[in-house]
């Protein structure tokens, strides 16, 4: 047998092997393959949920995009291959219309067709803007895939876009009823409870019923005696007055702070409404004594006794009960009755006191100090007592008796008397 006809029918029939199981491949690749090609493009709609806004604010606009892609071409399943907006800016424009937007142009990314995308910005309405219903221009820029191909035995392949598009927002400038702080008074102080009066002014065009202001602080040593307060109806253009207590305490600083005063009315529908926006600035005074304590009398002779009086008066923004003040002396001063007592005093009035004070005949002329404690009942009936007030009190030299002593003045005494016998015995003599 020819051993080369052997080897090239062996080499023929590998060949031919070969190739089927090529071919035989290639078909079950192209079978059992995934293939894309779809062609389409993302459509993005612009909504504003929240699109009402009142005169004299600074608020945050939300506008809303929603991605409802188009395919035009190829298989549905495939659309976020050419649905899906990406690298989208945004940029809102309020021309012509008494709006400000704060807010300049903004990256939001990709946008797909699963969810909405909330994108805010800051606008500022003026106090005299026209209530009524008006349109912004949201600018939109993007890029997209059109088609996209990736069939087996083929390269994939895509086809990029670039879109800039424009879409009306309309927002509405209401005419209800909103207000303003004016006439703002306070008379906090540290360590002390007062009030915040002042008047809400509803500079709305509609009229507000069964209105309440609400002072919700969480300003630390600042306890509202209410967070809650009712000030009744308030026509447009019209005032209401309203006063909150507050009690400051004794950590809190001595500063102007700004507190919120959101305001809750019905409207002229009776639906329930609130405010946000009002505000306000007040003092926080420093603290101050209780009692303003002045004496008057401040001298004392060595070596004699005298009354002490001490006048009292009530700083406090209520009234004072069972005021029991206390005198301590030390050396060269003493006191017999260093107790006194007061009924009660009202914001501002003043009552005095008055005390025994004797000072020692070898007291060095001087001022030397006294101190007093007062102890009192607040408005709320609690027991308090002041820290102790220091109060001078000058000593002053014993009075001079003239040099003649006391025979000094038994002898002048003779002479006087020698003189008027004489006198009478040359009456008589004549």
């Amino acid at each position: 047998m020819n051993i080369s006809l052997i080897t090239s029918k062996g080499l023929a029939i590998g060949v031919c092997l070969l190739l089927l199981m090529t071919a035989t491949s290639s078909v079950v690749s192209a079978q059992s393959g995934s293939s894309i090609d779809v062609q389409g493009s993302p459509d993005i709609s612009v909504y504003a949920p929240d699109n009402e806004v009142t005169p004299g604010s600074e608020t945050t606009f939300t506008v809303q995009l929603d991605n409802d892609g188009e395919v035009t071409d190829g298989d549905p399943a495939d659309r976020q291959y050419v649905t899906t907006a990406r690298s989208v800016i945004t940029t809102l424009e309020a021309d012509d219309i008494p709006i400000t937007v704060k807010t300049g142009t903004q990256s939001v990314g990709d946008i797909t067709e699963s969810e909405p995308e909330n994108v805010d910005f800051r606008i500022e309405v003026p106090n005299d803007a026209e209530p009524g219903t008006y349109e912004m221009e949201l600018d939109m820029e993007y890029t997209y895939t059109s088609k996209a191909e990736d069939l087996p035995g083929y390269r994939p392949s895509q086809t990029t876009q670039s879109r800039s598009i424009s879409k009306e927002v309309k927002i509405e400038i209401s005419n209800d009823a909103r207000f303003r702080i004016t006439d703002i008074n306070s008379t906090l102080r540290v360590g002390e409870e007062g009030d915040i009066t002042g008047e809400i002014e509803n500079v709305g065009g509609e009229d507000a019923t069964n209105a309440e202001v609400q002072f919700p602080t969480d300003a630390e040593n600042l306890f509202p005696q209410e967070t809650a307060v009712a000030v009744g109806n308030i026509e447009a253009g019209e005032s209401a007055e309203f006063r909150i207590p507050i009690e400051v305490g004794s950590e809190a600083e001595a500063v102007p702070k700004r507190f919120d005063l959101p305001v809750s009315f019905r409207d002229e529908n009776g639906i329930r409404q609130t405010d946000d926006d009002p505000e306000f600035l007040a003092d926080i005074g420093p603290e101050r004594d209780t009692f303003g304590v002045e004496p008057v009398n401040r001298t004392i002779t060595a070596g004699s006794g005298t009354t002490f009086e001490v006048t009292f008066t009530n700083n406090r923004e209520e009234t004072l009960t069972d005021i029991e003040p206390k005198l301590f002396t030390d050396s060269p001063f003493s006191s017999s009755s260093s107790e006194g007592f007061v009924e009660s005093l009202a914001p501002g009035e003043s009552e005095t006191v008055t005390f025994d004070l004797s000072a020692e005949g070898s007291a060095t002329p001087k001022t030397y100090p006294v101190t007093v404690d007062v102890r009192y009942q607040d408005a709320e009936g609690n027991s308090q007592i002041t820290d102790s007030y220091r109060l001078p009190v000058e000593v002053l030299e014993p009075e001079e008796s003239g040099g003649l002593g006391s025979l000094g003045t038994v002898a002048m005494l003779i002479v006087s008397l020698l003189a008027v016998g004489g006198g009478y015995v040359w009456y008589r003599g004549q």
